[in-house]
């Protein structure tokens, strides 16, 4: 079903979902029940195809560089493009091990034996069917002192040995009700995810591509490394303006249609 299609079903079914089923007649209590139960499953439903035609339509912008944010801010407030942490994932991963376990006595193995446990119940969140599995190699020890440690330890075994095309994943999931609000239909969806990590962005350049071929763009905002600017078809924006900022977006959304 068409992204369009999509969201005409969830325009009429919405208001259903949150029904107020207890007022109105008695008499016909039990049918307002089913049918906001049945919305309810509905929706859910929808969303899920909602987010497959997100993938299909996504022209993700990887955007770095110390202008990063301004680019980010403009295109997401003038222009009409949807924004997510590139972070999220990791740091939600992060998120559900206990402190106890990383910064405690625990082996790195063990470890990551936990982390995996946590990874199938985030791949089930993601819908995702299969995916190869984390497992401890010496690369990936390092000294963990505090959080922000374990999600980049957590951030550079997943994306060597899952891919970081789990970014795209979670950016687009994250951004279905956000999508639903806006009534968004377009051809292109386009997603900014801005990032101070160097590696992260050209990794992503990358392996994003496996979700999309044709929708993948690195934009160097303001001043940028030598290894950033020689990536094959990188984007410069030396000072994002409207007019700068609006000039890379046209450019990118022609891109994302041939």
């Amino acid at each position: 079903m068409s992204l369009s299609k999509v969201m005409e079903e969830i325009k009429a079914i919405r208001p259903y979902t949150t029904e107020d089923v207890d007022s109105g007649p008695r008499e016909t209590l039990s049918g307002r029940r089913g049918r906001k139960n049945q919305a309810i499953e509905r929706m859910k439903g929808l969303k899920r195809e909602c987010r497959l035609d997100l993938l299909t339509s996504a022209a993700f912008i990887i955007v770095t560089g110390s202008a990063k944010d301004a680019f980010a801010s403009l295109a997401t407030e003038k222009y009409d493009c949807f924004t997510a942490n590139p972070n999220d994932f990791y740091q939600n991963l992060a998120d559900r091990i206990p402190e106890s376990l990383y910064k405690g006595k625990e082996s790195m193995v063990n470890l990551f034996d936990i982390v995996g446990r946590h990874l199938e119940d985030k791949a089930m969140e993601l819908d995702l069917q299969g995916y190869n599995q984390l497992i401890f190699k010496q690369e990936h020890y390092v000294s963990i002192k505090q959080k922000s440690d374990l999600v980049e330890m957590l951030k550079r075994a997943i994306n060597a040995q899952m891919g970081s095309e789990i970014v795209g994943i979670q950016a687009v999931t994250s951004l279905v009700d956000t999508v639903i609000d806006k009534e968004h239909t377009a051809k292109v969806t386009p997603i900014v995810l801005a990032t101070d990590d160097e590696k992260l962005a050209i990794d992503l350049e990358s392996s994003l591509r496996r979700l999309n071929s044709r929708g993948v763009f690195l934009v160097v905002a303001g001043k940028g490394t030598k290894n950033l600017k020689t990536v094959p078809g990188v984007i410069s924006v030396k000072e994002p303006t409207e007019e700068t900022v609006e000039a890379a977006l046209k450019g990118i959304n022609a891109s994302s249609k041939k």
